[in-house]
């Protein structure tokens, strides 16, 4: 009996093949988009819904909370104060590696040591120091992680010298029915150019989307 030799493919079956692969990538690539771009959604609708219950749980507390972010963990969650936190007075600025600084020691307390005997220095110490945060109970204090190809790009607060990219920022919410003016922009992409940015009003704690990124004016007008 003869052997039949293995047959090559013809031209006309590898354009078919071609065809086929073709049309498979066309239909897979906007479906891979709309699935990140749902993710991206997603976690901006469930940011925007944590900011309003916490405005609307802060407004009849008495007491002081703040949404962390976390641009290395690419996490947020909700931390409590004792009491009233003070509000920030001062433009807080990146430190030297252009990281964001959470609770940057007060220039006036640099000199006081923490277990001062003097009355002044004490009240000074009470008045000017940060109140001891801790996670919110229940799930708004665990960390959320963001979905996916899902992170920050930067995030703008009223207390903020500039837009930040790197270390940990916080949006404050203060009894009686007021936050802070913040733009959080999220992307999911890493040219970044795929973006939403929720942007926060301070008198009604409203959140807004919005899928380009709104202009800062206390930044922008100044450069």
């Amino acid at each position: 009996m003869r052997h039949r030799l293995p047959r090559g493919f013809t031209l006309l079956e590898v354009m078919v093949v071609i065809i086929l692969l073709s049309l498979l990538i066309a239909v897979a690539v906007p479906a891979m988009g709309a699935l990140s771009g749902a993710r991206l959604k997603e976690d901006s609708n469930m940011l925007g819904g944590a900011i309003r219950d916490t405005y609307a749980r802060v407004a009849l507390s008495g007491k002081s909370s703040r949404l962390v972010m976390d641009f290395d963990k690419n996490a947020w969650w909700i931390e409590d104060a004792p009491t009233v936190a003070r509000v920030h007075r001062e433009k807080i600025k990146a430190d030297r590696d252009d990281k964001a600084q959470l609770d940057p020691l007060n220039e006036r307390l640099e000199h006081i040591e923490k277990d001062t005997e003097d009355e002044k220095e004490r009240t000074e110490l009470e008045v000017l120091s940060p109140p001891a945060w801790k996670a919110a109970e229940g799930d708004d204090g665990q960390p959320h992680k963001l979905e996916g190809d899902v992170h920050w790009k930067n995030v703008w607060i009223e207390h903020l010298d500039e837009k930040m990219t790197k270390g940990q920022v916080a949006l404050y919410f203060y009894p009686g029915g007021f936050t802070e003016e913040a733009q959080i922009t999220l992307t999911d992409d890493d040219e970044g150019e795929r973006t939403l940015t929720l942007v926060v009003s301070s008198l009604t704690g409203e959140v807004s989307v919005e899928s380009e990124e709104p202009r800062v004016p206390d930044i922008e007008d100044d450069t």
